[in-house]
């Protein structure tokens, strides 16, 4: 009989990949791997985990990694080709299990609703005749902790490719780290691609540099609109907001500026907002209350 069994690592970090492995076993080998006593990644130091994973892979028949980058990860949050986090891991699951075809697999279920999940799991499998059996905290069983050591040793490596690419020490990825809080505030924008952008903590900080942007800008114009009228100058800053100048169709018209919402400057120093509603509203803020909105 052939058994496999399913865990993944590195679901939690706002930085780096998430990583499933898929681990297959003949059932005849399951005492050798008992006898290596593995156990949840979680419990063991990084030098058991790596001392261990060797040690595993000589007595399973096949294993599998999938790593999954922060952008799959994001797109799944954002509910991309109608997904989630747990539907996400469903599908990589199912990769693995369509793969290995095994007659049973024991998986750490990421879901809440053990059930739901599982039928949603047996929709994308080919053979609908392997015998699943979920449940949290899986790890309990030999080939789920080796299936996780395998998980937590690869996002590991994984971490250290990414440290030694861009030459920062960030730490783990995890928010409890220090390292990786420090690396976050300084770097969100310089390593974008490194983030799960889904996440609240760099959600937060876009949010906030943002409205620092916004807040910095409106005051800007206020203390330049109480010395003169709109200028060029003005519409210029439009530029860092997306927006782009287009030709004045008359002679009153100096300059013309399109976006969400079209503004026009005219020569007398007076502008005027055309769109939808939200998107006046912020051209008023940015360009200050002697706009004139339509």
């Amino acid at each position: 009989m052939l058994i496999c069994g399913i865990d993944e690592s590195r679901r939690g970090p706002v930085l780096g990949c998430m990583v499933m492995c898929g681990a297959l076993i003949d059932e005849k080998n399951m005492l050798k791997l008992i006898k290596l006593k593995p156990k949840d990644s979680k419990l063991l130091t990084r030098e058991e985990r790596e001392e261990l994973y060797p040690k595993l892979l000589s007595v399973l028949r096949h294993y599998k990694v999938i790593i999954i980058q922060p952008d799959e990860i994001d797109k799944a949050v954002h509910g991309h080709d109608g997904l989630n986090l747990n539907k996400l891991e469903a599908h990589k699951q199912a990769e693995i299990l369509n793969e290995f075809n095994p007659e049973k697999a024991i998986i750490d279920c990421p879901s809440n609703n053990i059930s739901s999940y599982k039928n949603h799991l047996k929709k994308l499998l080919k053979n609908k005749k392997i015998e699943l059996q979920l449940e949290h905290n899986a790890e309990r069983y030999p080939l789920v902790a080796a299936a996780s050591i395998i998980a937590k040793v690869t996002g590991d490596r994984e971490i250290e490719k990414l440290k030694k690419q861009i030459g920062i020490d960030f730490g783990s990825g995890y928010m409890s780290d220090p390292k990786t809080v420090d690396f976050l505030k300084s770097n969100f924008e310089n390593y974008p691609e490194l983030f799960r952008k889904s996440w609240f903590p760099y959600q937060e900080l876009m949010n906030k540099k943002f409205q620092k942007s916004l807040t910095d800008f409106t005051q800007f114009l206020k203390e330049e609109q109480k010395h003169k009228s709109h200028t060029l100058e003005d519409l210029k800053k439009l530029e860092d907001f997306g927006y782009h100048f287009e030709k004045p169709k008359s002679e009153h018209e100096l300059a013309v500026m399109k976006g969400p919402v079209t503004v026009i400057l005219y020569k007398n120093g007076r502008l005027l907002v055309q769109g939808k509603e939200e998107a006046k509203k912020n051209v008023m803020k940015l360009l200050g209350s002697s706009a004139k909105v339509q």
